[in-house]
């Protein structure tokens, strides 16, 4: 064949056709080649490992999408690039490529077993408490990812937290150090509070036009008034889907009973788990369990182990290594020491919950929702048909909603965040329908209507748009009255901020404070005992009169001085210490500190080893790659 080339090619019709050839090559073949080139270059390198132009752009695109989905699409990109968070998702891959590094260098692996076991303990792919390998996959699919490399990644997961729990299992503070935090946290302090209510301070000068109008320009923004919207949805939840697809309480019972079988609740028992990294203290504590002990109690009084408490857990939810042996236990016993690669593992069963089928009502609205789903598709089609003909003949929504016996609803006046004219939400604890209904709201334009949305599980909608007022900042003089209202306020403000600033700083005791809170007419409360420990309580007490903006400086006070600083009740709180006093702390306060004081040291050690290992390791970023992309 290259013969016969090499003979022809003074031929004119055989240089033409190389032509062809070569062009077709350039311009399929070797743009493919610079393209493939381009976004396989590594922008992140790690030892043998990288990270290409496009694997980090997908995992940005993954990130950005996370945060537009937090805010509701809100996030711009100008803002998600401001966040940092293309560093944050480098410094993320690089942790990755590192602790890959370091696994090959250790030549670290993990059983099939044993990761096909911890795969299956994700609660996000269980449904009733058992592995559902389609919800496994369809979350695979919504995350944009296949089997293969969720199995890669997994399993990186698995040894990179076995390396690193190696490390810092066990790690804690020396006990003196611990006690001294501990008697810092629960130590009580004796606090006096005195409030000024900036409502009700006295101007001496009534405000003129000047600073009033000056006031409503420097403050225009405060007074837009958001776009409002009046539409008329027809909403079909579940029970008016029920009524429409006529299916009766008899025919949820018909299919309950035909389907009792397939409603049960696996066994439960509820188990606590304790790990040692130390092989004889797993004896001991296994000593102490076989005396009626329980594993909390244990880990209380022998301290190094981890406690676990999952709670009611079935069969499924256990690891593979420990189910046989833990559902084989009865209530209240423990099984032998398992040894696995994280530790020395004690399992203990405090309750047992035997199966049972699920009962009517709680199985009613799943129920409902499979039987909607059978037979909704013909018949919402028809309807869907039915109500896009009537609109397209003229037809408003609430004509036709009329004319076919089907719910309708108007809400008026109402804006983004779904407030009416009063400011009251007009769903009160949205569902996934109404949030989609919000949102449709202000998508569709005035005069149109949003086409049938169906939402699964929940119900389906047609909305239309039948007014829409822009957003618009009203003219001084249509508001004049509350503007100047809004200047008095802020006069009023920066007098009670003034006020409470001179008080701490002329109270130089306890009696001093109670006269000048009295010659100003404030309210002065004394002996409040709390230490910080309180602070960081759910509901403290301490809400009500130490405003958390206050709350460290408070404690930083010596005896008899004061601070000032704004509340929460649209004024200023001055606080003075008057003493210190002693250390008060349950024992299960100070057990639960010496937990979390464990939890953060181990996560720093964690934290300084990934650091450490990152000093070790050659990474190299392109930053001009970096900035072309992020440009």
């Amino acid at each position: 064949m290259l013969q016969v080339f090499r003979d022809h090619a003074h031929k004119w019709f055989v240089k033409v056709l190389l032509s062809l050839i070569v062009l077709s090559f350039g311009i399929w073949g070797i743009g493919d080649v610079i393209y493939k080139f381009f976004t396989h270059r590594p922008v992140v390198k790690v030892g043998k490992h990288s990270i290409s132009q496009e694997e980090l752009s997908h995992h940005l695109q993954k990130e950005s999408a996370r945060i537009r989905e937090m805010t509701k699409g809100k996030a711009t990109a100008q803002q998600i690039k401001a966040l940092g968070v293309h560093m944050s998702v480098i410094n993320r891959l690089v942790t990755q490529l590192v602790l890959s590094d370091e696994l090959e260098r250790m030549n670290l692996g993990a059983s099939d077993d044993l990761l096909k076991d911890q795969i299956q303990s994700m609660p996000a792919f269980q449904t009733d408490g058992r592995f559902d390998p389609n919800k496994f996959l369809s979350v695979l699919h919504q995350q944009g990812m296949n089997e293969r490399t969720f199995l890669k990644e997994a399993l990186h997961s698995m040894l990179s937290q076995q390396l690193i729990s190696s490390l810092v299992l066990g790690v804690s503070l020396p006990e003196s150090y611990q006690n001294s935090l501990i008697d810092a946290l629960t130590r009580e302090r004796v606090f006096s509070f005195v409030e000024i209510n900036a409502s009700k301070m006295i101007l001496e000068n009534p405000a003129t036009p000047e600073q009033v109008e000056g006031f409503y320009e420097q403050y225009k923004d405060k007074y837009l008034v958001p776009e409002i919207r009046n539409i008329d949805v027809i909403l079909l939840d579940i029970k008016a889907m029920c009524q429409l697809l006529g299916i009766t309480e008899a025919d949820i019972r018909k299919s309950y009973d035909a389907q009792k079988e397939n409603l049960k609740f696996p066994e439960r028992r509820d188990v606590k788990r304790l790990t040692y990294v130390q092989e004889d203290k797993a004896i001991k504590a296994l000593a102490m369990a076989k005396k009626g002990m329980s594993l909390g109690q244990i880990a209380k009084e022998f301290p190094g182990g981890e406690l676990e408490e999952p709670g009611l857990v079935v069969k499924e939810q256990m690891p593979e290594f420990a189910a046989k042996e833990v559902f084989a236990l009865k209530s209240g016993e423990s099984t032998k020491i398992i040894s696995t690669g994280f530790g020395f593992h004690l399992f203990q069963v405090t309750k047992i919950e035997p199966p049972r089928t699920a009962t009517f009502d709680e199985a009613k609205a799943e129920l409902e929702n499979l039987l909607i789903q059978e037979q909704k598709a013909g018949k919402l089609d028809e309807l869907r048909s039915q109500i896009d003909d009537a609109i397209a003949a003229g037809q408003s929504l609430s004509e036709v909603a009329a004319k076919m016996k089907l719910p309708v609803k108007t809400f008026e006046g109402i804006n983004k965040q779904g407030l009416n004219a009063d400011g009251k939400p007009i769903f009160s604890k949205p569902n996934a329908l109404q949030l989609a209904i919000l949102e449709k709201a202000f998508f569709v334009e005035q005069g149109l209507d949003s086409g049938f949305v169906d939402v699964p599980g929940e119900g389906a909608f047609i909305l239309s748009v039948t007014q829409a007022s822009p957003a618009y900042t009203p003219k001084f003089a249509d508001i004049e009255a509350k503007v100047q209202k809004d200047w008095e306020a802020e006069q009023k403000f920066e007098l009670a901020s003034k006020l409470a600033s001179t008080i701490a700083s002329d109270a130089k005791s306890l009696s001093a404070l109670k006269n000048l809170a009295a010659k100003h007419g404030c309210a002065v409360s004394t002996n409040h005992s709390l230490s910080r420990l309180d602070l960081s309580k759910k509901g403290r007490r301490s809400a009500d009169v130490l405003p958390a903006s206050l709350a460290e400086k408070a404690f930083m006070l010596a005896p008899e001085t004061a601070v000032a600083g704004r509340n929460d009740k649209d004024g200023f709180t001055v606080v003075m210490l008057e003493k210190v006093g002693n250390t008060k702390a349950t024992k299960e306060e100070r057990q639960n500190l010496n937990n979390s004081l464990r939890n953060m040291v181990q996560e720093d050690v964690a934290s300084a080893t990934i650091n450490t290992l990152k000093e070790q390791h050659n990474i190299e970023i392109n930053q001009e790659m970096l900035a072309q992309m992020m440009d």
